[in-house]
């Protein structure tokens, strides 16, 4: 019998007028945890020379890409935010063409996990190596229990509604090198629900140019700085590729809202960021860009969706020190 497909891990927290939490990657359901006696307590991945060029090879069938798909079992969860949402905002279609420099900064995601293909979305951010891609934890690793994710790879500037291959992939596919994620995600987080490990969602990976091409950003022309540490309550735009009803993860689509804290109850500091959107699943990852000092910069990655009765919201992790740590690893 084949996998079961679900739409995304989405888990009800005890608040009154309900609230479900998802988190927004897209994956096979039954397939987030690895084997037993495949797990890893290392929160760092190197790929060998052949393992790259064997995963540039099987990404070239592009049905792969076309077989990622969303999951949904939910799971009850014994707390809730204690903390007034922002308002709802309606995600908007980020107009095509996205192989101009400030828009092919953004992408999509692609990854293997047992069972199946899975995606989410990711930004090439500022980097000595130039080839370096900011996403959420969850779509690298599977937490406690779990390992890395197989054949990760960024495909930049996507373009799912093009006609031709050319034009979805304007850049081409770009293989993972080296995929780092925190330890208090390896250590904590559970890939059924949110956990005290939330606020690591976040994680990166350097990539292996193509042969014939330049370093990733250099071949963009562009990257995204990021501002560790950054001011809270400011007004972000996120983006991202949302699969799941009423979108197809073919489009990019952003948010602009004013953020707020979110922490549960017994999570560590810091405190989540919290801001109202309506993407869906395979989203994840997708960067929170915000201008301070009159520079913009990404300042957090799309990790968990909120859906209450009074708004439907987003939570990105507060990228302090521990991110800025995964960042020095490259």
């Amino acid at each position: 019998m084949g996998p079961t497909y679900q739409k995304n891990r989405i888990i009800t927290l005890s608040v009154v007028g309900g609230v479900i939490v998802t988190l927004l990657g897209l994956f096979l359901s039954g397939s987030l945890a690895v084997e037993a006696g495949k797990t890893s307590a290392m929160s760092s991945k190197r790929y060998s020379d052949k393992e790259v060029e064997d995963n540039q090879k099987f990404w070239d069938d592009e049905d792969r890409i076309g077989a990622a798909k969303p999951v949904a079992p939910g799971v009850e969860a014994p707390s809730s935010p204690g903390f007034r949402p922002p308002a709802t905002v309606e995600a908007e279609l980020v107009s095509a063409p996205y192989d101009v420099p400030d828009k092919a900064i953004r992408g999509k995601i692609f990854f293997e996990v047992p069972g199946g293909i899975a995606e989410c979305s990711g930004t090439v951010v500022e980097h000595a190596s130039r080839n370096l891609v900011w996403t959420a934890a969850h779509c690298l690793h599977g937490g406690k229990n779990g390992d890395f994710y197989g054949r990760v790879m960024f495909i930049p500037g996507y373009d799912g509604s093009a006609k031709s291959r050319a034009e979805r992939e304007p850049y081409g596919v770009w293989p993972a090198r080296q995929v780092e994620v925190s330890a208090q995600w390896v250590k904590d987080a559970d890939p059924e629900r949110d956990s005290i490990a939330s606020p690591f969602d976040f994680g990166a990976f350097e990539v292996q140019p193509p042969a014939g091409k330049k370093a990733l950003a250099d071949e963009i022309g562009a990257s995204a700085e990021i501002l560790f540490n950054a001011p809270r309550n400011l007004t972000v735009e996120s983006y991202g590729y949302p699969g799941e009803d009423p979108f197809d993860g073919k489009e990019m689509y952003t948010c602009s809202s004013p953020t707020t804290d979110f922490r549960n109850r017994g999570w560590p500091d810091p405190a989540m960021l919290w801001m109202g959107c309506t993407m869906t699943g395979g989203s994840s990852g997708g960067g929170w860009f915000a201008e301070v000092n009159g520079r913009r910069y990404l300042v957090s990655n799309i990790s968990l969706g909120i859906t209450m009765t009074t708004a439907r919201t987003m939570t990105g992790p507060y990228l302090g020190n521990a991110a800025q740590e995964l960042y020095n690893r490259f």
